[in-house]
């Protein structure tokens, strides 16, 4: 069972990803939420609990973007709903400018007149409570407090530094019980984003893109075609890593779970930061085999591509 260290890197990680997607880049505890306890298989108290951490490491910013409703029935009790940001600076920045044009749709649709940003919320804010459960008021409440993190940001970049984080989130762990050694759970180097961003325009594959096999059938019914439907094939495959699930990897791929170029190209990047580090984790140098033969296995998948494009040697 994956540590509360691992689940608060992975909910991080999976708000950083989704920020920075197309469309849909604010995750909000309304859904999000229900994704990430079937994920981890953890309750929702638990993942509350380790997103108020984050919050308090300076990983995510949480905004109230509906205020939960009075009840008298305290068990019953409404906690509204949360968005959650990661903090970074381009992100926060590009999060604004996303924000605000949804801010201005939501307010033309509501009054039937344009306005900008800057005076809707200079309008509006005032008598936010008016707005409370609306997408004009989720947007009023988003645009505010990303211009207020923004400033932030740029006044105390140094608070937000990745180790600086890192050690006041295992402090926070500790401190909430979490057993001191929790941190041997992942290795000290962090497994990034190294595979290259080169999908094609409006979400089409190419033929290139996708292992040739007549003996690979998509089921949109199994356990990994549901995975993959919440949550990136990136996401899935560094939870994998960090828990030395090396066998499950290559299961994937042999299986014809991983065909995406971009995809085998993280698996084989991200051995090879790993074998790179193997000094650095006395566990991981238990798989030293596992991790040659996932490596080799994720190039020669590359290679099986790039002779179907005829676009010559694989490049880094």
């Amino acid at each position: 069972m994956a540590t509360q260290l691992e689940i608060a890197l992975e909910l991080a990680e999976e708000i950083k990803k989704i920020n920075q997607q197309e469309d849909n880049r604010i995750p909000s505890s309304d859904s999000f939420l229900k994704d990430m306890i079937a994920f981890f298989s953890r309750d929702m108290h638990e993942i509350r609990e380790i997103l108020e951490m984050l919050r308090e490491a300076r990983y995510i910013f949480i905004i109230k973007i509906v205020l939960p409703e009075q009840s008298k029935n305290a068990r019953e009790q409404d906690q509204g709903v949360d968005a959650y940001i990661y903090a970074d600076l381009k992100i926060v920045t590009d999060l604004k400018g996303f924000a605000e044009k949804k801010l201005e749709k939501a307010y033309e649709a509501t009054y039937y007149k344009r306005k900008s940003p800057f005076q809707i919320t200079r309008e509006l804010f005032p008598k936010i409570k008016e707005h409370n459960n609306t997408p004009l008021g989720r947007f009023i409440n988003i645009s505010v407090m990303l211009e207020e993190y923004q400033r932030v940001l740029t006044a105390a970049p140094n608070e937000y530094d990745d180790n600086r984080r890192r050690n006041l989130l295992s402090e926070l762990l500790e401190r909430n019980g979490a057993p001191v050694t929790v941190a041997r759970d992942i290795p000290d180097y962090e497994i990034t984003s190294l595979g290259g961003g080169g999908g094609s325009p409006l979400g089409f594959k190419r033929a290139a893109d996708v292992v040739a096999s007549n003996d690979v059938t998509f089921n949109p019914k199994s356990p990994w075609s549901r995975l993959t439907s919440k949550f990136s094939a990136e996401f899935l495959i560094r939870i994998h890593l960090r828990k030395y699930e090396f066998d499950t990897v290559r299961k994937l791929i042999l299986g014809g779970k991983l065909v995406n170029f971009d995809d085998l190209k993280y698996v084989r990047d991200s051995i090879q930061t790993m074998e790179n580090h193997v000094h650095l984790d006395p566990i991981l140098q238990n798989f030293t085999d596992e991790m040659t033969e996932l490596r080799r296995l994720a190039q020669k998948k590359m290679n099986i591509l790039k002779g179907i494009t005829n676009s010559g040697s694989i490049q880094n």
